[in-house]
């Protein structure tokens, strides 16, 4: 098979907050070599031997500090990204509506701040990906193909 390609498995975590139904996002560094100066949902690529909850429980911990058992996630989302230079990504999306603790930015090496975004309307400076993953969130899509357009500010897909 010679079309054969590797698909990279990405898992994210939308931690709504149960007031107003915001999700949080985590803003990259503008210097960033991921999604430069660009808003995305809290989340990154699986580690080798992890399950998919495992590892959005881990990828919360550490952009966000909240600490919650995989088994309180709940499976939300399963998106197909096609980014413009040609990776094909696999999203596993997970919601998280209680939590203890307060979110902060545990990485600012990577991330310049915490956004809670509304997931109807995200904000402009959404990853187009994080575009998508929140208005298909909003619209209670469970299944999505994404395609993001190519990014003109240098900035690289998730």
């Amino acid at each position: 098979m010679s079309d054969v390609h590797r698909s990279i498995t990405h898992v994210m975590v939308l931690l709504q907050r149960p007031a107003d139904g915001r999700v949080l996002t985590v803003r990259h560094q503008p210097r960033s070599w991921h999604s430069p100066g660009l808003l995305t949902v809290v989340g990154g690529r699986l580690a080798a031997g992890e399950f998919f909850d495992e590892g959005a429980a881990r990828e919360l911990a550490e952009e966000t500090g909240i600490l919650i058992a995989p088994t309180r996630l709940e499976f939300c989302q399963l998106v197909h990204l096609h980014a413009a230079d040609g990776e094909r990504v696999t999203g596993v999306v997970f919601l998280a509506r209680e939590w203890e603790g307060e979110p902060y930015n545990r990485d600012p090496g990577t991330h310049s701040e915490l956004v809670w975004a509304e997931p109807a309307s995200p904000p402009d400076d959404c990853h187009p990906f994080t575009h998508e993953i929140l208005r298909q969130f909003a619209a209670g899509v469970r299944y999505a193909n994404v395609v993001a357009p190519e990014l003109t500010d240098g900035g690289e897909s998730p």
